[in-house]
């Protein structure tokens, strides 16, 4: 058995190597502990062991130890840090993380004289933070970066996360008991865990703090452009929308200040695009196509979602909508497909990128745990939901009976979502 002393410490390919190792000769340690005593194996079946492994015995109590260690350590490198930001909103908020010297080291007196947390508080929650692989403290009162936490120096789309995560997301999950409770099957927006933690549904707190509005953006930005989610680029280039004609209009529903669009318009100079979204979004919008050089072929118009498609958008080649549908309840999103299947001309479609649940057992348990996390922050957040390709055909034909799904993009090509083609079949 490795010792977990001699794991070496930077992220080296060693190290998933050396872990690798570790976790197989502790396994195997414990597995000849386990038939030598004829003790139950380890099992998730419902007959299995209530109690792990677990014996007297220091050497099977330290390669218990050792394979947890280690187990955890090699799924966090996997996994990576947006899916465990751990308790750092207190570090977050006195800025912390930019404190800390991008290279080297300080006192953890001198990074509370600098942040005003107070000494006795600050090296608490640093090594929590430490403990979840944020942070190091190479020596006893030293703190300095580790790969997960110096992105939050840097990024402030990072720090948004965690505060996302920690001021809006976890306030309202602790709600869903008094959710479930008192709005059963509600499909309305405003009975949900957000709003009896917050006091109003979500679009409309976004609307009385505007200041919000900046970071919430932000952690958008950021869940889009990581490793869990589909880029703009990623959406660009899975579907084929080489095979559109030129001139063909897309228009982008919902489509915040254009990312999606101005990515598409870069890579397939011969289409146009019209972004739909709410008049406060314009500015940014037209800067955002200035400095990706698609102005000419990108326009910004002022829509809301829930009412019939402006004249110069009817008969579009497509109508695209990215986690759009995701947000809202059954109810809803039929009035937000309306509009669209009524301004569809015989050639449109309906390019939706949004989850498609997987079925039962048919993902690993670690994918199908992420996603259907976010089922429940939907349910908690919107009372919306992450639909199944069942409830997906529902949905558009509940819509519309001539709104038939026609394609499905989904991996290798996208990451997480899927492109859903839907067209009026008569």
């Amino acid at each position: 058995m490795v010792a977990t002393s001699d794991i070496p410490a930077d992220t080296s390919a060693s190290l998933l190597t050396a872990l690798a190792d570790e976790i197989s000769s502790s396994a195997t340690l414990l597995s000849s502990h386990i038939e030598s005593r004829r003790l139950p194996w380890p099992s998730f079946s419902a007959d299995g062991p209530r109690q792990p492994i677990c014996d007297d015995n220091e050497e099977v109590s330290r390669a218990r130890t050792a394979l947890i260690e280690a187990t955890r350590s090699l799924h966090a490198l996997a996994v990576g840090p947006i899916y465990l930001l751990g308790a750092m909103q207190v570090l977050c908020h006195f800025e912390i993380p930019q404190n800390v010297p991008l290279q080297g080291t300080i006192t953890f007196h001198h990074l509370a004289s600098k942040t005003g947390l107070s000494e006795a508080l600050l090296p608490r929650f640093l090594r929590m933070a430490i403990a979840n692989f944020y942070f190091t403290e190479p020596e006893p009162g030293l703190v300095a970066h580790s790969a997960w936490s110096k992105p939050l120096a840097t990024d402030e789309k990072m720090r948004a996360c965690i505060w996302f995560r920690h001021a809006e997301m976890l306030p309202a999950v602790s709600k869903l008991v008094d959710m479930v409770k008192r709005y059963p099957d509600s499909p309305e927006p405003q009975d949900t865990a957000f709003s009896l933690a917050f006091g109003d549904a979500f679009f409309g707190y976004k609307e009385r703090h505007p200041e919000n509005m900046v970071q919430f953006g932000q952690f958008v930005d950021a869940f889009s452009g990581g490793s869990s989610a589909d880029s703009a680029e990623s959406i660009a280039r899975a579907y084929p929308w080489e095979t559109l004609p030129n001139r063909a209009l897309v228009v982008d529903v919902g489509g915040g200040i254009g990312h999606i669009s101005a990515a598409i318009a870069q890579a397939h100079p011969h289409l146009r695009f019209q972004v739909q979204d709410f008049e406060d979004l314009r500015g940014a919008a037209e800067e955002l196509m200035e400095s990706k050089g698609v102005k000419d072929r990108v326009e910004f118009v002022s829509h809301n979602f829930f009412d019939p498609q402006p004249e110069p958008a009817r008969g579009a080649a497509v109508y695209f909508m990215r986690n759009i549908l995701h947000n809202w309840s059954d109810l809803y999103c039929k009035r937000i497909l309306k509009p669209i299947a009524e301004s569809m001309g015989p050639e449109s479609r309906i390019v939706n990128c949004d989850i498609v649940l997987p079925e039962p057992n048919s993902v690993p348990k670690a994918q199908d745990a992420v996603i259907r996390a976010l089922d429940l922050t939907m349910l908690s957040m919107f009372n919306a939901k992450e639909r199944s390709t069942d409830q997906w055909k529902e949905l558009f034909a509940s819509a519309d009976g001539r709104l038939k799904i026609t394609d499905m993009v989904g991996k290798p090509r996208m990451r997480m979502d899927s492109l859903v083609e839907v067209r009026l079949l008569c």
